[in-house]
């Protein structure tokens, strides 16, 4: 029995090695497996099964019982070939029977049932599918090899003990009904002996035909997130990624030398306005000195505008007489020059564009200064160092519609 087995434990080695190499040439390209961290790729599985039991007084004389049995197992998937997994079982959960259904009374020895109670050890798994076609996430059917040793317990006390080893082997053919579950059919075949002398002391043999059910938790989150990772590592990412660093480097270049014509752009006006700014200036002293000039000459013959006494006026919008708030501030002002300086009296003058008639306008500029005085004269300035003139239309600067032609502005006076 022993060469037997390990004839076929021989067999089974060859035709793992051959299946591997074959596949060595066809897997160059195929689907890269996953590096997955222990926690992940584990199942959890059990079967239910129908148990042969051998005993053996010597070497020729064997006798057999049937049982039932169940097993409890994890699994864990090492690589897309090999998988391991740690089996509870107990091949035999009632007393043998023999195939007409008579309990086998080789079995009793003074009374004693010799049945098999149950067995823990590890298997190795070696997908002859995966060697031969290489790895396929999407592959549904699996024909595997297995083998695994371990400890066998004995439901009641033998001549062996109650403790022994066994080895085992067998043939399995997987089906993934869906992403997490699998069944499975096992054919299997193990040998006990005693653990004080395994070589010679084998009592017992089980051979069993299993189904069951297998669930997968699959990869960790954190192996998930690493794998998603990793398949943006490919020579066609890298190729798209290189190509957009050149283009946003291409676009650089290009934003550089925009920027380097806007530079001497701004340079050149920068060199235009300081000339504008110097032909304005020049202009406008000018200018300056020609309006100095005519208001001299206005004043001597009117007799009464002798010079602006503020650099502004009061502004105003379209058909108003009343003093907006943002003008209030040059009210204030004023009427501060005159509470500081006695001898200081002002002509207030009223103005209008040209939007409405003559007489409606020299009315409008009436009631402006008449507006602007009654302001000046609640914050304390003395009415009689106030008076009040409309020039109407008459007067106007640039653009009739300007917002300066409708004003009131203050003059000194001599009086």
């Amino acid at each position: 029995m022993l060469k037997k087995l390990f004839k076929i434990g021989m067999l089974a080695t060859l035709i793992m090695f051959a299946c591997n190499a074959n596949a060595q040439t066809e897997q160059k390209y195929a689907p890269v497996y996953p590096q997955y961290g222990f926690w992940s790729n584990w199942s959890i599985g059990g079967s239910v099964m129908h148990s042969w039991e051998f005993e053996h007084g010597g070497i020729l004389d064997w006798r057999e019982g049937s049982n039932i049995g169940v097993n409890l197992f994890f699994e864990k998937e090492l690589s897309p070939i090999w998988a391991a997994r740690f089996v509870a079982e107990t091949p035999g959960l009632f007393k043998a029977w023999r195939g007409d259904g008579t309990e086998d009374p080789a079995y009793d020895r003074d009374g004693l049932d010799y049945d098999r109670y149950g067995k823990v050890g590890v298997d190795f798994k070696f997908s002859m599918t995966g060697a031969r076609k290489g790895y396929d996430p999407d592959r549904k059917g699996n024909l595997y090899l297995f083998a695994g040793v371990g400890f066998s317990f004995s439901r009641d006390d033998v001549e062996l003990g109650f403790v022994g080893m066994y080895m085992q082997g067998g043939l399995g053919w997987s089906y993934k009904v869906c992403e997490k579950s699998t069944i499975f059919l096992e054919l299997a075949s193990d040998v006990c002996a005693d653990i004080a002398n395994p070589i010679h002391q084998w009592h017992d043999m089980t051979g069993t035909f299993k189904f069951g059910w297998m669930y997968n938790f699959g990869p960790t989150q954190a192996d998930q997130d690493l794998i998603a990772q990793r398949a943006m590592l490919t020579q066609e990412n890298f190729d798209a990624l290189n190509n957009e660093i050149d283009g946003l480097r291409n676009d650089l270049r290009d934003a550089k030398t925009r920027e380097a014509k806007l530079v001497n752009r701004i340079n050149e006006l920068e060199a235009n306005q300081n000339q504008n700014q110097s032909n304005i200036i020049t202009n406008t002293v000018n200018s300056a000195v020609a309006d100095s000039l005519r208001r001299v000459i206005e004043g001597y013959e009117s007799n009464k505008h002798n010079f602006y006494a503020m650099p502004f006026s009061i502004l105003y919008d379209v058909d108003q007489y009343t003093v907006s708030e943002d003008q209030m501030n040059k009210i204030d002002a004023i009427a501060k020059v005159m509470k500081d300086n006695k001898d200081v009296n002002f002509e207030i003058v009223g103005y209008c564009d040209y939007s409405g008639s003559d007489a409606y306008n020299q009315k409008l500029s009436e009631k402006r200064a008449e507006y602007v005085k009654k302001l000046l004269v609640r914050r304390g300035v003395s009415e009689d160092r106030l008076t009040t003139n409309g020039k109407g239309k008459s007067m106007s600067f640039g653009d009739i519609k300007n917002a300066i032609n409708r004003r009131v502005s203050f003059y000194r006076t001599n009086n």
